[in-house]
């Protein structure tokens, strides 16, 4: 670390000298001016005008899929370069892509947000991203994600309770918009990341960012376990009829549902009494279904239904006490 020395000119003006291998590194000359930011942290940002931090530089990645047979190799792939946060990702054969190959990458470009095939032929795919970087609101798109998967869970016990199976048949699909929000926030904490003057003093923290990043992850957690639930449910339904449910697991179903509810406003207010509660009810429905699951497992009558929700409501419940933990501490900052 290059330490420099304060000295005051003026009498009351306080300056120091800038390390000048890094001043030529940036192009700086005499009279030229240079931003400074105040960070959260307490530290200052110093940038020349008209030097791009990374994050707001155009990046392209290219991926050569000449000898790759794997498309869920692929697939992963251009996740990780979206996530990356690059401006343009280059799909690029030596032999004729596969319609097979095709499909996939168009797959990815309609699940990722903000992207747009703008070339194509048989050798290359061009995908440019057309979101503005400092136009997204990370907390209102994991918000958003939160309902989606809060009713999702709801449409789990709908179709159990009243036979209507339409509102988890499309279950995956419905989770494939909880996976690109999740896309979206992971590309955005890394942005933030790599342009550090989106962090003002008055402005949103890292910690923040990383909260932002964390629910995310617990969500689309939820949602993977509500994808295979769904998949369960409709293996075992009998001609559209309701599903017989005992009815604590019922009142499980509810509880889960309210705690879920709870957790996510504990982080969206930082509330810490919010966050008590829910970790409280929290632990206490984990008690409750365990103690279910044991107390019935000899039953001949009892359905396997009713264990995987007991099941269910266990990891959601333990997902929610992350959320409200979480909560718990960010309130501190």
């Amino acid at each position: 670390m290059d330490v420099r020395h304060v000295q005051i000119t003026g009498g009351s003006s306080f300056m120091i000298t800038l390390p000048k291998e890094w001043a030529n590194s940036v192009g700086l000359n005499k009279n030229d001016t240079i931003n400074v930011q105040a960070q959260p942290d307490g530290t200052l940002l110093l940038f020349p005008r008209g030097v791009q931090p990374l994050a707001q530089k155009r990046t392209s990645k290219s991926i050569d899929v000449t000898d790759v047979t794997d498309l869920k190799f692929i697939y992963r792939e251009l996740i990780g370069a979206y996530i990356a946060g690059h401006t343009t990702i280059m799909v690029k054969s030596a032999q004729p892509m596969s319609k097979e190959l095709t499909s996939v990458v168009s797959s990815f470009v309609q699940t990722a947000m903000g992207l747009e095939m703008i070339e194509a032929d048989e050798s290359h795919i061009l995908i440019a991203n057309l979101i503005e970087h400092e136009a997204i609101d990370m907390k209102k798109i994991v918000e958003r994600m939160g309902s989606l998967v809060k009713n999702n869970v709801k449409d789990v016990y709908h179709a159990v309770q009243t036979g209507d199976y339409s509102r988890i048949g499309n279950m995956a699909v419905k989770d494939s918009e909880i996976n690109r929000i999740y896309w979206l926030t992971h590309r955005q904490y890394n942005m933030y990341q790599k342009n550090l003057t989106s962090l003002t003093k008055d402005g949103p923290s890292m910690l923040k960012f990383t909260g932002c990043l964390f629910l995310s992850r617990v969500l689309e957690g939820i949602g993977d376990h509500v994808v295979s639930v769904s998949k369960f449910i409709l293996g075992i339904k009998g001609g559209g009829s309701p599903i017989k449910l005992d009815p604590f697991v019922a009142e499980l179903g509810e509880r889960i549902i309210a705690n879920l509810d709870l957790s996510i406003k504990s982080w969206i207010n930082l509330d810490i009494e919010l966050a008590h509660q829910a970790i409280k009810e929290a632990d206490e429905l984990v008690i409750d279904a365990e103690r279910s699951m044991v107390g019935n497992l000899k039953s001949s009558e009892r359905s396997s239904l009713n264990a995987v929700l007991e099941l269910f409501t266990i990891v959601v419940a333990e997902y929610c006490k992350y959320i409200s933990e979480f909560s718990f501490s960010a309130s501190m900052e």
